[in-house]
């Protein structure tokens, strides 16, 4: 409707997903001249969760359904789990969509190497040190891109708000399923813990427990939000690996 092809649609869409590597990933192999509105657009929408999130969860839920307790087990996870997890998540991925490999790849080896126990060196160093020289650089190149010829466009604007949109759809989507959920469970669901399952980690899982503690003060959902949001962490890649597979 508004001028944009197939490929650089679902490279604006990708935001609502809230990942700016994914975002950044899937524009750089499809619309590489919306490259920079797209990686400011994911990386506002990520910093304006606590913002967005709850208006948006709100918009589709009653109070009733914010007051929803669920009851907790603390259950022991062991080592072997620990180090098998990430290796059987990227062969799964990898294997539903092959173009996902490098990001989830990356994603799961970090976690390998912290588990693992025998590279805490290089886990410390990949966790700090490596990260921000990383943020550095891709700040820089991201800003370079951001000529005022190509950036200072009606089409910058159109794709912040249209990414806005993606990512309100994104939260509400994920609440409505909770709420689809429900109607056939006895032990229902908070509702809000869908809108968790995007990537912004852990930020949207703070602003469901925040909401959950403002309806009611003993009300606890922190664990289950974080779940969430970790798997919204690693379907956000298998989507934009799957994007890539079907229009690269």
């Amino acid at each position: 409707m508004f001028g944009f092809d197939l490929k650089e649609a679902a490279s604006i869409g990708i935001i609502g997903a809230a990942d700016g590597p994914i975002s950044i990933f899937v524009a750089s192999q499809l619309a590489k001249n919306l490259l920079g509105p797209i990686s400011v657009a994911a990386y506002s929408y990520m910093a304006l969760v606590p913002i967005i999130q709850p208006f948006a969860i709100k918009l589709v839920t009653t109070k009733e359904e914010r007051m929803i307790r669920m009851s907790y087990t603390q259950g022991k996870v062991s080592k072997r789990t620990k180090i098998l997890f990430p290796i059987v998540v990227t062969v799964i991925a990898g294997i539903i969509a092959p173009q996902s490999i490098p990001l989830i790849g990356f994603l799961m080896f970090g976690n390998l190497m912290k588990e693992s126990g025998v590279v805490d060196g290089l886990s410390k160093s990949a966790q700090n040190e490596l990260v921000n020289i990383c943020t550095i650089l891709l700040g820089l190149s991201i800003a370079s891109t951001m000529k005022g010829d190509d950036f200072l466009k009606t089409s910058t604007l159109l794709i912040m708000c249209m990414g806005l949109i993606a990512f309100i759809f994104d939260t509400i989507g994920g609440v409505l399923f909770v709420k689809i959920i429900n109607i056939f469970k006895k032990e229902k669901i908070n509702p809000m813990i869908g809108a968790a399952g995007i990537s912004a980690f852990p930020m949207s899982a703070r602003v469901v427990q925040k909401l959950a503690t403002k309806e009611d003060p003993q009300n606890f959902i922190l664990m289950y939000s974080v779940s969430a949001n970790v798997s919204g962490q690693i379907a956000s890649v298998i989507a934009g690996g799957l994007i890539l597979g079907l229009l690269s």
